[in-house]
């Protein structure tokens, strides 16, 4: 009984570990804007040929996770051929993940910040 109460302490030390220092908590959060206050389309793949996914509101906080390169796209903050990977739930509360263009996400960088996606 010692032994199994152990092992299940290491096991969930274990588990912590991986948690903890997954990119969980680097997340950050952005806003995303357009010059016009039209929503801003959250497309499935890093480029304007993906498909749009959902519409997020201009002037959202979005939790940021990575970028990619792909279209060049000309917005609210410059020209870039960066694309951001963001989450935002549906109307229905199911989370997406997608990208959207960095030229309209506030990060003030006019280059990638945080991580290259996979």
């Amino acid at each position: 009984m010692k032994k199994l109460k152990m092992m299940s302490m290491l096991s969930i030390m274990i588990a912590s570990l991986f948690f903890f220092s997954s990119n969980t908590f680097a997340v950050q959060y952005y806003t995303i804007s357009t010059n016009s206050g039209v929503p801003i389309n959250m497309r499935s793949g890093p480029g304007t040929n993906y498909p749009i996914m959902l519409s997020i509101p201009s002037g959202s906080k979005v939790p940021y996770y990575c970028y990619s390169y792909g279209t060049t796209v000309t917005g609210k903050y410059g020209t870039s051929n960066i694309w951001d990977q963001i989450q935002w739930k549906d109307s229905r509360g199911v989370v997406n993940i997608g990208y959207i263009s960095d030229t309209y996400v506030y990060t003030g960088s006019d280059g990638p910040v945080g991580i290259r996606c996979n």
